[in-house]
């Protein structure tokens, strides 16, 4: 098990998820004209299908980047490094 990875890999992952949710919530303010749908459930004013396309878009937006980070991160850190046990046969 490799700690340095797992930090890394962590960090880069919350630091994409953080910043997709901030473009999320500049993007959907400049194409609609007002915030997105959030934790205000009583507001009369956001439809369903408001709520259901900032939900899809959001959960590809912010998958797509941490998928994205993690693999800058592997790029950059090496990936994770992984023990190779000895071969039987053929020694180590």
């Amino acid at each position: 098990m490799d700690i340095g990875w797992k930090i890394v890999s962590t960090g880069s992952a919350v630091l994409a998820g953080l910043l997709a949710n901030k473009l999320l919530d500049i993007g959907w303010k400049a194409v609609t004209g007002h915030e997105p749908p959030g934790d205000d459930n009583d507001d009369p004013a956001v439809s369903l299908t408001e709520v259901v396309v900032f939900a899809a878009v959001s959960g590809a937006v912010i998958g797509l980047s941490r998928q994205l980070a993690q693999a800058g991160a592997a790029k950059w850190y090496g990936g994770p490094v992984e023990k190779k046990s000895p071969n039987p046969v053929t020694g180590p």
